[in-house]
């Protein structure tokens, strides 16, 4: 997989000292330094998701906070990562009504900063002024009176003003001057590429996943089983819980852990938005094979452990993959998500009782009879038979799973 595809640009946000205060990530397909954007809200969706699942917003920030540009249908759905990185700016052309007011209301008392973006006072956008923690004005749009008047205006507000697009350094010391307290612009630094690799969704296991999470009927169990039918769904799923979005002290030992502990509402604001990004997969044969390994571990895990519910070995066999779906090696990949030691000992070193199950099945699946420990599995009630019948079970189980999708 090539790693040096663009997937963002960030542009530094500077203080009055010019030291940088945050950072403001731009989307970009190309290595053309420039937005080629038709819709908004798929490019927004792309740089979030960028940020926070391909990439993390500690490589994309540092400890720094990351505007974002949000469109209305994203105000509406209500993020699930960092509040106290991300600064949501609303954009300059999106529909004001009491719909969306009540969205910026409701994200301003979860504890996101709100920037409004080239912002211009009228009798829409006034409206919106007391959910805004920073505005925006673009110095290029304003003639030096409009300028004045609008710093006038918003200063006694008590909201931080921001002043973009700046290209001399002539205009910086204006806007200093009139009380500007943040700046951007290219005279500062222009947009920087941030390279790396773009991880692909099945789509048609989003479509399904939303229409599932929508429905008020919907159980942890079934959305349990839609993510595991794509493994990279499912590592995005443990990364996720792993951001600064979430203070989780304890490690992850299954999918239906990662679901419960995030709540329903946060894994559907979280497909919502790879539904509106763009998206495609790997090979339909390399999920088939995964998903059986994936339940063969399983129902072997349960038979050797006596533990009604196999969801750690079925984990070990889902990330056991992971490594072909991404085109990076599996110890780096392990590392960039909060799984318990079991799980990483099982899946690197083959220790534990989920370790073992796992090359069990991995011997069984290349015909290795000889290497496979028939001794434990003797000693755990496993008869040689039992095998042949785990794996036909896997194939029925995926074959069943898998009809409910269009590939």
């Amino acid at each position: 997989m090539d790693k040096n595809q663009p997937l963002l640009a960030r542009q530094p946000i500077f203080n009055a000292n010019m030291e940088v205060y945050a950072y403001e990530l731009l989307c970009r397909d190309s290595h053309e330094n420039r937005a080629n954007v038709i819709d908004g809200d798929q490019a927004s969706s792309q740089v979030l998701l960028r940020t926070f699942t391909d990439l993390s917003i500690g490589e994309v920030v540092g400890e720094h906070k990351a505007f974002i540009n949000f469109t209305r249908n994203l105000l509406l759905t209500s993020p699930p990562f960092s509040r106290t990185q991300l600064v949501i700016e609303v954009l300059e052309d999106q529909l004001v009504d009491n719909k969306m007011l009540a969205a910026l209301g409701q994200l301003r008392a979860q504890g996101y900063t709100i920037a409004l973006d080239d912002f211009t006072l009228n009798s829409c956008s006034f409206k919106m002024l007391e959910y805004a923690d920073i505005i925006k004005l673009d110095v290029l749009a304003l003639s030096n009176q409009e300028l004045e008047n609008h710093v006038n205006r918003l200063k006694p507000l008590g909201v931080k003003l921001l002043a973009e697009k700046i290209e001399t350094y002539d205009m910086l010391e204006r806007c200093k001057a009139m009380g500007f307290e943040l700046f951007q612009g290219y005279f500062l630094s222009r947009p920087q590429i941030m390279l790396g690799a773009k991880y692909a969704e099945s789509r048609q296991t989003i479509i399904q996943l939303l229409a599932q999470l929508n429905d008020p009927r919907s159980e942890i169990d079934q959305i349990e089983q839609i993510i595991s039918q794509d493994p990279v769904l499912s590592y995005k799923l443990l990364k996720l819980i792993n951001s600064a979005a979430f203070h989780f002290v304890c490690s992850i030992e299954s999918l239906r852990q990662a679901i419960t502990l995030l709540g329903l509402i946060q894994v559907r604001s979280w497909i919502t938005l790879l539904s509106m990004a763009s998206i495609d997969g790997k090979p339909r044969e390399l999920s088939v094979t995964t998903m059986v390994r994936a339940r063969f571990c399983q129902t072997l895990g349960e038979a050797v452990s006596g533990v009604r519910r196999g969801d750690t070995y079925f984990t070990v066999g889902l990330l056991s993959t992971i490594d072909a779906f991404m085109d990076e090696p599996l110890d780096i990949l392990l590392s960039k998500i909060s799984i318990s030691d079991v799980l990483s000992n099982a899946l690197l070193h083959h220790q534990g009782l989920e370790g073992k199950v796992l090359k069990v099945v991995k011997q069984y699946e290349k015909a290795d009879w000889d290497n496979i420990d028939w001794d434990m599995l003797e000693a755990r009630g496993v008869e040689e038979s039992a095998l042949s019948h785990f794996y036909t079970e896997s194939l029925v189980w995926v074959t069943g799973a898998l009809e409910t999708l269009v590939f």
